[in-house]
C-alpha cells in the first residue's frame, strides 16, 4: 500500500500531500512582504509534472518552487557577471602597476595635448 504523502508512478501529486505543502507555503508567506507583480510563463506537460515533482518534494508550493529556482538562477547570472576572476599572479601584477609610479607614455602625451588644443578653440 502507498502511502499519502508520496507521488504516484505518473507523477501526480495526491491531494493530501497538496493540501500540506499549501499550508507550509501559506506560513511561510505570512512572514514575508506579499508579493505584487505577476510572471506567466507558457511550459510543457512534461516540464509542469517534473516541476510540480520536485515541488512537492522540497515541500513547497510550485509558485515558491519557480520563484527559487528562477531567482538563484538570476542571482548566479548576475553575480558571473559582476564578478571578475583572474589567476593570482595576475592580481598581484594589476596591484604592483597600480602601486608604481606612473611611466610617462610619449604618444599618450602627444595625444592629450593635442585634445587640450582642440578643446581650447
Amino acid at each position: 500500500m502507498r502511502s499519502h504523502h508520496a507521488a504516484d508512478t505518473a507523477g501526480e501529486v495526491s491531494p493530501t500531500s497538496e493540501k500540506k505543502a499549501q499550508k507550509i507555503a501559506s506560513a511561510r508567506r505570512k512572514r514575508v512582504i506579499p508579493a505584487k507583480s505577476r510572471l506567466e510563463v507558457r511550459i510543457t506537460p512534461d516540464d509542469k509534472d517534473l516541476i510540480e515533482q520536485a515541488a512537492f518534494i522540497s515541500r513547497e508550493t510550485t509558485t515558491a518552487f519557480v520563484l527559487q529556482a528562477a531567482r538563484s538562477a538570476a542571482e548566479e547570472v548576475l553575480r558571473r557577471e559582476r564578478l571578475t576572476v583572474v589567476p593570482p599572479d595576475f592580481y598581484d601584477e594589476i596591484l604592483a602597476s597600480l602601486d608604481a609610479p606612473p611611466v610617462r607614455n610619449r604618444a599618450l602625451t602627444e595625444a592629450a595635448r593635442k585634445n587640450r588644443d582642440i578643446m581650447d578653440r
